[in-house]
């Protein structure tokens, strides 16, 4: 067909198919004795049904076994027997006898009997047993009228015990006999071989041997095309069958396609096949509706799935839980957790019990909705009903569990899976890897991914050693990494660059330039070629401890390579050289950057700017934020940050608030960096009332911020003799949830202390102690002096008590 090029054969066996010379000991055909109907209901259907339309054949003659009539010794017995070990001659006995039933039974229109004992026999002798069932069927049963159907149900039944090699060796041998190929067992044939490049080459096979398509032929290769994923294949060959006249159109064939398409997210492809297959006059079922419901529910339009189901169900059509599933799941996807338990109830009001995908799919909306107590409260209703959890449903639950830090309930939680005996899967696993990783707890993990190693079932994949990686380089354990590293390079993935690109880039960030060059030297020798990323992170080494000659020197040599520098190569230059103060070095490699075609990115432009605040080149500043807009770089707050912070040094207020409210204008949400900013800025010019009135707005309008803000406001309150507001906002601040340190409490008492607010400091004592914080033993010398100073020795005694009672 011209839509695909012509595959190779796979199996050498499939080019005898296109043999149509016949062997000189081939007999005539046999007009009476087999047709195509006869054979087609042979190996085709274990329906009575189909037993009745072969029975409107011609009579069959009873069978004939060796040269005469009624001759029960099959020639092979009595020419090719002597000198044949005894066993391999009962194997045989036993296979001719079987043989010689099924004609009997075929003789007798007994089909389904006939078939079963082909099967029977097929799975006794096994894999390779063609050869000598083939052998034995022509040289005992040639003459016999029956041969041709036996030998078309033998291929048959091979084919449908997935004996692939052996069911083309029978219809190569049909071939060569020029017997006729049945329609059935092409179907067969084409069943097992749907997942693989041969089946379109059977396809053509057939076409070329004048054999018509059943309905279901198209249907079967058209369902194998979809699931390897050749959408597009399917669909030309859907197409060239359409001009040809030779499409047969089923409900099944528009049903694969449309899940194929919905499955890829071609939604509106999906709709315009729902839309040819009512043109065509079929009518589609509850597995076409339900298809429909989950390709949209998928890409989002749930509401257009809402329809679909209200008309479906109106018109009295009985979905089923898969459909109710892709709707809740829909609703999960869009984060409408309150319409679930509606949903549910609607399914219960239909007599459709939820089942373990229904509850998964309720425990993960509950979960990333960030409810993982809500969720746990679901587990447990499914186990009061006696219900089991799946490792699927498992593994929402841990990870929800390890994104709230909640190890206890982690703990309790694979407990409940090792007692019930349900088997880890790989996600599972690097659920727990990767979430001890994140949190720090590389031991823990080690020990998860040890167990894995032992396991029979799964073994570690990339991503798991890289998770570990990750979290080594994390806490600095470059050592342990790098033993690690090769321990895995020796044992399982010698080649994977992404491993050593992990273990360089922590050396490179800690400075270790000489161990991160020896690492890509041995990744070198060992023939692993290095990517881009792990360039970028031997040039971060070289700017990191400022060896800017050779950083520039490397950068150079990556142009020259094979490799493509990205927008990552060339900030990571531009940073350190706006570091050093080369802003002119810097613009050039940006124009540089540009003329070859590599789009800066956010950050780019923040360390460009940032370069020219520093040389107080506001003006020029604000124009590449200008540029950043007009070249349609993706909104970031960074840029605006770095400008704001340049402002902020050079103490120009006005323009920083100025562009923070260009910020807003351009549809940007201030983080919590922006308003420190601002905040400390107003602070270190003296407008601690500013500060308080914008600090007091954010929190009204309830804007995330960060602790800095609060103390950085609270010092300046301390510093400028406003000590009962800072006492107010440090009670704010511990109202607000915030985590409060010694540091903290430290920074505000030693200023008031220094401005002799000794009174107002010691009220920050009762605030201490109740968030469980004890002053230290310079926090009590600090107090000790101020009250010695102002000869306020009568609470000397009381703070020396308190110092006792916890042990300093």
């Amino acid at each position: 067909m011209p839509f695909r090029p012509r595959l190779p054969l796979r199996l050498l066996l499939l080019p005898l198919l296109r043999r149509r010379s016949p062997c000189s000991s081939a007999p005539p055909r046999r007009p009476l004795s087999y047709s195509p109907a006869a054979a087609a209901a042979a190996a085709a259907t274990e329906s009575e049904e189909d037993a009745a339309v072969v029975a409107r054949d011609a009579v069959l003659a009873p069978p004939c076994f060796g040269a005469a009539a009624g001759e029960l010794t099959p020639r092979w017995e009595r020419e090719g027997a002597v000198g044949e070990d005894r066993a391999e001659l009962e194997r045989n006995a036993s296979i001719a006898a079987r043989l010689r039933l099924c004609h009997e039974l075929l003789w007798q229109r007994r089909w389904r009997e006939m078939r079963e004992v082909l099967a029977q026999t097929v799975s006794e002798q096994g894999s390779g047993s063609a050869p000598t069932l083939c052998g034995i069927l022509w040289n005992g049963f040639r003459e016999c009228d029956s041969s041709a159907v036996v030998w078309d149900a033998l291929a048959s039944s091979y084919a449908r015990a997935q004996m692939i090699h052996d069911a083309l060796y029978v219809l190569s041998k049909m071939s060569s006999l020029n017997m006729q190929i049945s329609i059935s067992t092409y179907d067969s044939l084409l069943y097992c071989l749907r997942k693989t490049d041969m089946a379109l080459e059977i396809f053509e096979e057939m076409e070329s041997c004048g054999v018509s398509p059943s309905d279901y032929s198209q249907s079967i290769l058209i369902d194998g095309l979809c699931k390897q994923d050749k959408i597009g294949e399917a669909l030309s060959f859907l197409q060239e069958a359409r001009e040809a006249g030779k499409f047969k159109p089923l409900e099944m064939t528009f049903n694969i396609i449309m899940s194929a398409l919905c499955r890829w997210g071609f939604i509106q492809t999906a709709k315009s096949f729902f839309c040819l297959m009512l043109k065509y006059g079929l009518n589609p079922n509850k597995y076409t509706y339900s298809t429909l419901i989950h390709g949209l529910c998928k890409v989002g339009s749930v509401v257009e799935a809402e329809d679909i189901f209200k008309i479906v169900t109106k018109e009295g059509m009985e979905l089923d839980i898969i459909t109710y599933n892709s709707l809740i799941n829909g609703y999960r996807l869009l984060g409408l957790t309150r319409e679930i338990p509606k949903t549910i109830k609607m399914m219960r009001r239909q007599g459709i019990e939820p089942d373990l995908v229904t509850y998964t799919i309720l425990i993960a909306s509950h979960c990333e909705g960030g409810d993982v107590e809500e969720g746990m409260k679901v587990r447990k209703d499914i186990l009061d009903q006696g219900l089991q959890l799946n490792i699927v449903t498992y593994s929402v639950l841990l990870n929800a569990l390890f994104k709230k830090g909640l190890f206890y309930e982690v703990d309790n939680l694979l407990g409940e899976i090792c007692s019930i005996g349900l088997d880890m899967d790989v996600v599972a696993y690097s659920i727990l890897i990767h979430g001890y990783c994140k949190l720090g707890e590389i031991g823990r993990a080690l020990q998860v991914c040890d167990v894995m190693c032992h396991s029979q079932s799964v073994m570690p994949t990339s991503l798991n050693h890289l998770s570990i990686l990750l979290g080594l380089c994390k806490k600095g354990l470059l050592a342990e990494a790098r033993w690690y590293l090769e321990n895995v390079a020796s044992k399982y993935q010698p080649t994977d660059v992404a491993l050593y690109n992990v273990v360089i880039d922590g050396y490179a960030k800690m400075g270790d330039i000489a161990n991160a060059i020896q690492l890509y030297d041995q990744i070198v020798i060992a023939g692993i070629c290095p990517t881009i990323v792990t360039c970028n992170s031997l040039l971060y080494g070289y700017c990191k401890i400022g060896d800017l000659h050779m950083a520039e020197s490397y950068f150079r040599a990556i142009q020259l390579s094979d490799l493509l520098p990205t927008a990552v190569t060339y900030t990571t230059l531009m940073d350190a050289l706006s570091e050093a103060g080369k802003v002119r070095d810097v613009l050039i490699l940006f124009d540089e950057m540009v003329g070859n075609g590599i789009k800066p990115n956010a950050v780019t432009y923040s360390v460009v700017i940032k370069g020219l605040c520093k040389q107080l080149k506001f003006h020029d500043a604000m124009n590449f934020l200008d540029e950043m807009h007009r070249e349609g770089v993706g909104a970031d707050p960074i840029p605006y940050n770095t400008l704001i912070q340049g402002f902020c040094e050079a103490q120009k207020i006005q323009m920083a608030f100025h562009i923070h409210d260009s910020m807003l204008l351009h549809g940007l949400t201030p983080t919590p960096v922006t308003y420190n900013l601002l905040i400390n800025a107003l602070c270190l010019k003296g407008q601690v009332i500013g500060a308080e009135r914008l600090l007091e707005d954010l929190t009204k309008r309830g804007i995330e911020l960060r602790k800095f803000a609060f103390t950085t406001l609270i010092k300046a309150q301390c510093a400028k003799g406003m000590p009962c507001k800072a006492i107010v906002w440090f009670n704010k601040l511990v109202d607000a949830g915030y985590e409060v340190s010694i540091e903290d409490f430290s920074g505000a008492i030693n200023r008031l202390c220094k401005n002799q607010f000794t009174n107002e400091a010691l009220m920050l004592i009762p605030i201490m102690l109740s968030v469980g914080v004890y002053p230290d033993i310079q926090l009590y010398h600090v107090l000790g002096t101020a009250l010695q100073k102002k000869d306020e020795l009568f609470y000397l005694p009381i703070l020396q008590a308190l110092a006792t009672k916890s042990g300093v």
